[in-house]
């Protein structure tokens, strides 16, 4: 038997054990026809991820079901990988270059490309390196970069079949513009937050008259694109102008008023000026009456030609510039002070352009129907199971997919073009040449665009699992065993971007759901319920967290504050008492540590032996410990089954720290003093040991480390034993014996209460009082009176009368709890005059509290005026100070 140290140290034993797990190769999965598959895919982080407590939730999440069903049996296999992030990996090497006063174009293309491939071997995964120190049991072996070769080649694969079916196409379409990166951005790479502008109302003057349209814009300088105002056809106001002519100001291009349900009658005057270049709303209405679509902004932000004199300047200055010349023509009706959200690019933080560009764009709605389906018809199951009706929502109404990138870091799209302007994609330029018929002297251009970061993030469960990797083989050994994998745990915000995405390809080319469930996973907030973030500086370093209090115990506490659809707030650097923090964690691996270190002291007092009690020799604590652990067993299976994680927590908490640790252990102190004879010693610390086994098995899949030494600790293991290959404990419904469940309950209940008495008379804890115990019953009564030992040491009690029917002993204070009338025998301990004066004194200043308190909540001004805050603040010490009341009055009364 190993020696335990005295006190708990994660970070001696942490770095210790993965090592071991690492080395012995766990966690490495193979096919394996005779074990029932499970699998989980990780959601790749991005390469120039760190890790974050987003992370920390999501993977310990994937870590306890992956560890869980290794433990079952199953043939488990924990995918990992990497995401290459185009657009955030690209800034971080040109962010490098500028510090040389170099750009990527100064270096070119491929050389570019090199640079980032170096800061990627270099600097690259450092997120998967931290993610060890969480104790995650990923099979790294089967680490996936989505821009290695085997996953390129499943891209472009699938880039050409899309476009071979008519499923890819190019077209004009407003895209999220970075000016700063010259790129389109997807639409979680923008941030919306609220921006003070100005609302400017400007006159559109009707053509041949004086009369004008009033047209109200935040965006002034886009003007210059304008090609009609539309108002709304069942707005009368306007009904006798459409179809007329109105003068745009500064440049007097005539266009026309046209009727459209855009138009909003109670928004400003009613009337919008259409820019299908600058607007989305605006393109649409474009598309629907054939308008024209002129660009006046420059990829960089700039006016170009169609603004006249202001052609060059940045778009903020021009909108300065053109108000002073239209306030100079008298065209600007009113300028109103007006607050709206405006999209932000996530990597460079200059505002996002609406633009109009050629990009590449996948058809959905083909691909949605049967994705969509999945999910309706139950095949895919969502928790929680809301989320559903939000998936529904965004698949019925989905729009085409923008997936080209004005990037050179990423997957390039495999199109060719031949100089007279035609196209095909292709694996090469060799195979485009021959789909365009054309001789093998005609040089091609390759376009120079990249695909979206999420191309090739869609095909991950395919990808992971080698398929298309040498850009032929539809169907793989790991495909066929492991997919669909079992579970998806991943943020909702990116349920359309990604889950509803690989839903879609997955169907889309295997025919199959890439997954059964997906757990959508909370909202890690702080102490002010604001979401953590680097941005905000309220997300401390993970990897410092864990150093100070240990893996295990940031797992525990996590999860333990994670239930299923709500959002976490968690207080990392203990800043107050009213938000949970680490200590959480911390302070249950040290109950833990404390409890397996004394069972093995216990042991060592009785002597090592094999000896085992028989049940014959069980005492009632025994089989209501057994039983406790086996109803535990069974609702710990039946919380997992249903993700019910953080459930799963508290169960095995509550049943750790207040039934084994606090009831048991002290138990077993007590029947372990009551009997000399070795052998009976001997077996009962060997149960204990038992039971202590079981719990590190349950415990192991939330908290690794912790498990491993003492699972290790308490018994002669082999060499390269570990718990995490050990199985789980089953259920044994034999052992479960509710009437010994309900009677021990009864039993820690009636401590409890006497312990409550004896703290409301201030009885100093080395004083041992008499308890008389009066039940209903006899079969209370003979419990209670073969568990008068045990109840005579928990509650410090100097003797444990039990009858039935007894009267009250004089000057004794009493409670009754559930038909036990139960009193604590205070003659001679205390001098009752003095007791009696303190407790009056004490109601006296209770009940002036209680009136004035009453009063203030009685007064309707305060009501009104106070936050309702304080006024839940006011009721809550109400609430207190009549219940100290009720106590001081029943102590009284039992002087």
């Amino acid at each position: 038997m190993a020696q335990l140290s005295k006190s708990y140290e994660p970070q001696v034993i942490e770095s210790k054990h993965y090592a071991s797990w690492q080395a012995n190769k766990l966690y490495r999965s193979e096919i394996n026809h005779e074990k029932k598959p499970y699998s989980i895919l990780m959601p790749p982080p991005n390469v120039t991820g760190i890790l974050h407590f987003g992370h920390v939730l999501n993977h310990t999440l994937q870590d306890i079901y992956i560890r869980r069903h290794r433990m079952t049996g199953n043939e488990v296999c924990w995918f990992p990988g990497l995401d290459h992030a185009g657009i955030a990996t690209q800034t971080k090497v040109e962010q490098e270059l500028r510090k040389e006063k170099l750009t990527r174009h100064d270096l070119g293309r491929e050389k570019f490309t090199s640079k980032v491939w170096e800061w990627k071997d270099k600097y690259g995964g450092i997120i998967l390196r931290q993610l060890r120190t969480l104790g995650i049991s990923a099979d790294w072996s089967r680490t996936l970069f989505t821009m290695d070769e085997s996953a390129s080649n499943a891209v472009r694969e699938v880039f050409i079949r899309l476009f071979d079916e008519g499923l890819i196409y190019r077209g004009k379409r407003i895209i999220n513009w970075s000016p700063l990166a010259q790129s389109a951005l997807s639409d979680e790479e923008v941030l919306f937050r609220e921006v003070k502008e100005h609302l400017f109302t400007l006159r559109y003057y009707i053509e041949g008259t004086s009369e004008c349209l009033t047209v109200s814009t935040v965006r002034p300088e886009t003007i210059f694109g304008d090609v009609a105002v539309a108002v709304n056809p069942k707005d009368e106001r306007y009904s006798a102008l459409v179809g007329k002519n109105v003068v745009v100001p500064i440049i007097g291009r005539l266009v026309p008023i046209i009727t459209d349900d855009y138009a909003d009658p109670t928004f400003g005057t009613g009337v919008v000026k259409i820019t299908p270049a600058h607007d989305p709303n605006d393109f649409e209405v474009g598309l629907r009456h054939n308008l024209e679509q002129p660009n006046a902004i420059n990829p960089d932000a700039t006016l170009n030609d169609l603004a006249g004199e202001f052609a060059g300047l940045d778009r903020f200055v021009a909108r300065k510039k053109v108000v002073e010349r239209l306030k100079e023509l008298e065209l600007i009706e009113k300028i109103e002070d007006y607050t709206h959200n405006v999209g932000f690019s996530e990597r460079g933080g200059e505002a996002v352009e609406p633009y109009l560009s050629d990009q590449w764009f996948v058809k959905m709605k083909p691909l949605a129907e049967p994705a969509l389906a999945a999910v309706m018809n139950g095949e895919i199951s969502f928790y929680p199971n809301h989320w559903v009706k939000t998936y529904e929502h965004w698949m019925t109404g989905i729009r085409d997919w923008c997936i080209s990138r004005q990037l050179w870091w990423g997957h390039r799209i495999p199109v060719y073009y031949s100089p007279d302007g035609s196209f095909t994609a292709a694996h090469s330029e060799a195979e485009a040449r021959q789909k365009l018929g054309l001789s093998s002297d005609v040089t091609l251009r390759q376009d120079e665009d990249v695909l979206d970061t999420w191309f090739s993030s869609w095909l991950w469960p395919m990808t992971t699992m080698n398929w298309l990797a040498d850009g032929k083989t539809e169907e793989t050994e790991e495909m066929s065993y492991f997919m669909p994998t079992n579970l998806l745990v991943t943020a909702p915000e990116i349920i359309f971007f990604w889950v509803a995405r690989m839903i879609m390809a997955s169907l889309k080319f295997k025919g199959k759901i890439p997954f059964k469930d997906v757990y959508f996973t909370s909202i890690v907030r702080d102490i002010k319920g604001r979401k953590m973030s680097k941005s905000l500086g309220n997300s401390p370093d993970p990897v410092d967290i864990i150093a100070k209090y240990g893996a295990d115990a940031v797992r525990f506490t996590m999860i333990y504050l994670s239930p299923m659809g709500m959002d976490i707030r968690l207080d990392v650097n203990e800043q107050t008492q009213d938000v949970p923090s680490m200590e959480i964690g911390r302070n249950f691996a040290n109950k833990i540590w404390n409890a397996g270190r004394f069972i093995l002291m216990k042991q060592a007092e009785a002597g090592e032996s094999k000896v085992v009690l028989s049940e014959k020799e069980y005492s009632t604590a025994d089989k209501w410990i057994m039983s406790r652990f086996h109803s535990t067993v069974q609702s710990i299976a039946d919380a997992l089954d249903n993700h019910k994680v953080t459930e799963y927590s508290k169960i095995l908490y509550d049943f750790i720290w207040r039934d084994f640790c606090d009831w048991y252990v002290e138990i077993m102190k007590v029947q372990f003093a009551a009997v000399e004879d070795s052998a009976y010693r001997q077996g009962l610390s060997n149960f204990a040991l038992s039971i202590f086994d079981g719990i590190m098995r349950l415990l192991h899949p939330v908290m690794p480390f912790i498990t491993e030494e003492l699972w290790l600790a308490i018994a002669n293991r082999d060499e390269n034993a570990s718990i995490s290959i050990a199985n789980a404990p089953e259920c044994n419904p034999s052992f479960i014996q509710p009437e010994i469940e309900q009677q021990f309950g009864l039993l820690q209940e009636i401590v409890e209460e006497v312990r409550r008495l004896r703290s409301n008379s201030a009885i100093p804890p080395h004083e041992k009082l008499p308890v008389t115990l009066s039940s209903e019953t006899n079969l209370l009564k003979e419990f209670f009176e073969t568990q008068s030992k045990i109840i005579s040491t928990l509650a410090k009690c100097s003797s444990v009368r039990v009858g039935i029917g007894l009267s009250k002993p004089e000057q004794s204070s009493s409670s009754v709890y559930r038909g036990v009338e139960i009193y604590l025998e205070l003659a001679g301990t205390i001098d009752l005059d003095k007791e009696r004066a303190r407790l009056q004194k004490e109601l006296e200043r209770l009940t002036g509290l209680e009136k004035s308190f009453a009063s203030k909540l009685s007064n309707e001004g305060f009501l009104a005026k106070a936050p309702a805050s304080v006024v839940v603040a006011e009721q809550e010490k109400l609430e207190g100070i009549r219940e100290s009341l009720m106590k001081i009055s029943a102590n009284l009364k039992a002087l």
